[in-house]
């Protein structure tokens, strides 16, 4: 890392001081967030990206090895998660263009009873979301609210929103991967 502070606040995360990560959240997440949207085009895309970048980023923390700033680290890694999301959708409008119609609504038993399934563990990992970090959730994913309307509505701060948003996801990435 280039600069002594830097090197101090990713050695204090690393041994798991949550305090510094939320300073280096608070201080990043915004700017992040904008240079994000800057390459995918898509506001809720881009704060997604970002929260998963963080999150990941304080999992991995034991294991990280960073050479450059912390800035130039999670710029870095906000950029190729970014265009890694740009990749994944070309290749999935590719596949959808190459199933034709017919292949496209039917569905073999066994998928069906594999999705019905999965959606009955998605919705249980929901339903143990704590009632306010629930209510947030699908307030984004099923109303499709943006997280300052969801704000405005609940009467909160949009970073409690995005904080909120962060642990459902990594909450239910943990519940999912048990299942999985």
């Amino acid at each position: 890392m280039d600069q002594p502070a830097d090197r101090r606040t990713f050695q204090k995360i690393k041994k798991g001081d949550i305090q510094a990560f939320e300073s280096l959240f608070h201080a990043y997440y915004s700017n992040l967030c904008r240079y994000a949207s800057g390459i995918v085009s898509d506001d809720e895309t881009a704060e997604e990206i970002v929260q998963d970048m963080f999150v990941n980023f304080w999992e991995k923390r034991e294991m990280l090895n960073i050479d450059t700033s912390l800035k130039n680290y999670l710029y870095q890694s906000v950029k190729n998660r970014c265009l890694n999301q740009i990749k994944h959708n070309i290749t999935r409008q590719n596949y959808l263009k190459g199933i034709n119609v017919e292949e496209k609504f039917q569905i073999q038993p066994d998928e069906q009873f594999l999705a019905n399934e999965l959606a009955q563990k998605i919705e249980k990992s929901i339903q143990s979301l704590p009632e306010k970090r629930q209510k947030i959730f699908r307030m984004s994913r099923e109303e499709g609210l943006k997280y300052s309307e969801i704000a405005e509505r609940m009467n909160i701060s949009q970073k409690t929103v995005e904080t909120q948003m962060g642990l459902a996801i990594k909450t239910l990435r943990e519940e999912l991967d048990k299942h999985t």
